[in-house]
């Protein structure tokens, strides 16, 4: 199973928006994260990066 962790901006602790991420999707131009347990975040912002090697997603958010 390959979960990963979302961040705001850039991947530092304090910008981490969720963990254990299984499925990114887009509503209404917003993305929205889905976690294991199947909670929702939605997002205003653009994908910058999706490493699925480490498991780590960027989100440039304004």
């Amino acid at each position: 199973m390959c979960l990963a962790a979302a961040y705001k901006n850039e991947q530092t602790p304090e910008n981490l928006i969720c963990k254990f991420v299984s499925n990114i999707g887009f509503d209404n131009g917003k993305i929205v994260l889905t976690d294991i347990l199947g909670e929702n975040i939605a997002i205003e912002g653009k994908l910058s990066t999706v490493d699925l090697v480490k498991n780590v997603v960027v989100i440039q958010c304004a």
